[in-house]
């Protein structure tokens, strides 16, 4: 790692990790499921891929080696390890169901997990019951949670066979129309291009047009729901709602244009259908038959859409990306519609989407690395909480780089100064005092202690302020006003 650099120099803070989370943590955690599960013990190796990650901080910060390892992963934007491999094995679970129903190692499950797959002479379905309660493995892990995931996949559908699939043998047919907010004026054209292509859809006696939206609560107690509006010449409008399950917005999107389209194609005299939808990935997906969470309305779609264009030449398909912010027309009917519900409980088991299931059980190890980093012990007594702009104290992630790093950019020196910065392990007099270090312990402003605060608010050396730096952007001001400010001192004049 030092041959690509270090706290000065060489790679950028973002491209450390990049390279640390892209390479090192996929080899290292490879084969994870072979050891990692509920009564395994894994002690050692926790140990020893916290020793690397502890490094791996160290390396991507630029701090000091008696740094504490909580507050040094928070501020490189890496998960404790244990929860990373809690969260990979957790996944990996419900990984499984889209497996092939004779994938060997539905050959070791038992009852309905089994599938078509012949019974191996390993598998605990030969078991005596007793036995099976004292099996702790991976398999026996996946079977007893596996249930909580309601979604069934197809991986070998006819749907799904290369050259048979829709979009192979009738790609001209399906057109998509996306919206691109970065245009010039782009809201009014898309207004127009809306309102034209609505009048000249409902003149005509061949097409239908579709409005469709979800709604998502915000309590998980609760279910989306999904809907669309019908509207054609000659045609009585129809709206219609459902519930969709324990789901998020991209497989809520997906029920309801599954709902639209199956409703188009058994109309009789409709050539052409035309779908306005805010979620154009839903309008991919709707036509893609491979294993994905909500495969299995992908692949309803696809087989009325196969048999509807066979029976006709001259039938289309058209998506139109429709901005939610316009409220324009059928599809701000749908999205009222879809809020017209009252919350729906989830109940005992819910209809449940492997995307949600994902996302849950990232959320978890989320918020389990957030309860961790409240903790003074793992972040360190000296670590300086930080806040956004509107108030909220900072909490450690992992996306867009994580939430310190991402803000010093490219700058590898200015990353590492508010790293030290932050947790107080810095080359300042108050750090050496602590650590018994043969160094100045004064200020060269001369006052008679260098400490954290006396640096941010009273050197006469520093463009200081009234207060130590509660919000990020306020702690980065102040490091690139004064570029001294904890960083190493010059070597006295005439040396070095």
């Amino acid at each position: 790692m030092r041959m690509l650099g270090n706290s000065t120099r060489g790679l950028s803070p973002r491209n450390k990790r990049i390279l640390y989370r892209a390479c090192v943590v996929p080899i290292a955690t490879y084969g994870h499921r072979l050891w990692y599960y509920e009564g395994a013990k894994t002690k050692g190796v926790l140990k020893a891929l916290n020793s690397m990650q502890r490094k791996a901080a160290l390396w991507i910060t630029g701090a000091f080696r008696t740094s504490p390892t909580g507050g040094v992963e928070s501020l490189a934007g890496l998960p404790p390890i244990s929860l990373h491999i809690q969260k990979l094995s957790q996944r990996a679970i419900y990984r499984t169901a889209t497996l092939s129903d004779t994938h060997p190692l539905r050959s070791l499950m038992k009852g309905e997990h089994a599938k078509a797959a012949a019974p191996n002479l390993g598998a605990s379905c030969w078991m005596s019951v007793g036995r099976q309660k004292n099996v702790c493995d991976a398999i026996t892990e996946t079977g007893a949670k596996l249930d909580r995931l309601t979604e069934v996949f197809s991986p070998c559908a006819e749907e799904n066979t290369p050259g048979l699939r829709l979009m192979d043998r009738h790609q001209d047919k399906v057109s998509f129309n996306d919206f691109d907010p970065k245009a010039e004026d782009a809201l009014v054209k898309r207004r127009h291009l809306l309102d034209s292509t609505y009048r000249q859809a409902i003149a005509s006696h061949t097409a239908v047009c579709f409005g469709t939206d979800c709604s998502i609560p915000k309590r998980t107690a609760h279910q989306a729901t999904a809907s669309f509006v019908m509207n054609g010449a000659g045609r009585d409008p129809v709206t219609s709602t459902w519930v969709t399950g324990r789901v998020l917005s991209a497989c809520a999107e997906l029920f309801a244009i599954r709902s639209a389209i199956i409703r188009a194609t058994t109309l009789e005299g409709c050539s052409r259908i035309i779908i306005f939808t805010d979620s154009m990935a839903a309008a991919r997906r709707a036509v893609d038959p491979s294993v994905h969470s909500g495969q299995a309305h992908s692949l309803a779609v696809c087989k009325a859409l196969g048999e509807w264009f066979s029976n006709g030449e001259d039938r289309s398909l058209e998506f139109i990306g429709t901005p939610s912010k316009l409220k324009w027309g059928i599809h701000h009917q749908a999205h009222v519609a879809s809020r017209s519900l009252p919350p729906i409980p989830a109940g005992r088991r819910p209809a449940t989407s492997l995307d949600s299931v994902r996302k849950r059980i990232t959320q978890t190890a989320l918020d389990s690395w957030a309860t961790r980093f409240q903790d003074a012990e793992y972040r360190g007594s000296q670590f300086l909480v930080m806040h956004e702009t509107k108030g909220n104290a900072i909490a450690p992630t992992y996306a867009n780089g994580g939430s310190w790093l991402k803000s010093v950019g490219e700058d590898t020196k200015l990353c590492t100064r508010m790293c030290r910065a932050i947790l107080n392990h810095a080359p300042i007099g108050e750090y050496y005092r602590r650590f018994n270090i043969q160094e100045e312990h004064s200020c060269t402003c001369g006052a008679e202690r260098q400490t954290r605060e006396h640096i941010f608010t009273r050197c006469p050396d520093m463009s200081t302020r009234r207060r130590t730096p509660r919000l990020l952007n306020e702690l980065l001001g102040f490091l690139q006003q004064n570029p001294t400010a904890f960083g190493f001192r010059s070597a006295p004049e005439g040396i070095g």
